[in-house]
């Protein structure tokens, strides 16, 4: 029994200029994005300085932000702690300094390779945060309050990031 209106299978023949398939075709492209974004990455080597001192200071100040909102809201400092190649955040918790209890916070941040932070010139210390959102510092000869300077150095380029106890900001220093 034949059915009516389907036409039997006949064998693919081709001819020799026949041209490539679209699968053949697809898969050559597939090829070359491969190829062309694994050369993309061997080729650029990794972020440059000047982005990653900019990426650190942005992170930075986002941080230095969070961490002011946190002890206004909870009405309890927080802390600012660095050494020449991290920083972390704690708060005071049942009279005592202790990993801040935001979670963004309290792992302690490894600054890239290219980078290293200090504070006035300082490479290790600590800052206080306070919960009435005033610097903690103040010059003695006029008592007004001085914002936290906070440098962050590479090879090339400096970014500064200036903390006056409410909102940080990040530029790229000059000179």
């Amino acid at each position: 029994m034949t059915d009516i209106g389907t036409a039997p299978p006949r064998p693919a023949n081709r001819r020799k200029d026949a041209g490539m398939t679209l699968v053949e075709i697809l898969v050559v492209l597939a090829i070359i994005g491969v190829m062309a974004s694994v050369l993309g990455l061997s080729v650029s080597g990794g972020a440059r300085s000047a982005d990653v001192l900019e990426r650190e200071a942005t992170l930075l100040s986002v941080r230095l932000e969070r961490a002011a909102d946190s002890a206004a809201l909870n009405g309890t400092p927080a802390g600012f702690t660095w050494d020449d190649k991290s920083y972390s955040f704690v708060g005071l918790q049942d009279g005592a300094w202790a990993a801040h209890p935001d979670g963004i916070l309290a792992a302690p941040h490894l600054l890239d390779r290219a980078a290293a932070i200090s504070v006035l010139g300082q490479t290790r210390g600590r800052y206080l945060i306070r919960s009435d959102m005033l610097p903690s510092v103040t010059d003695p000869a006029t008592n007004s309050p001085v914002p936290l300077q906070i440098a962050i150095v590479g090879s090339k380029d400096t970014w500064e990031v200036r903390f006056d106890g409410v909102s940080a900001r990040s530029q790229k220093k000059n000179g």
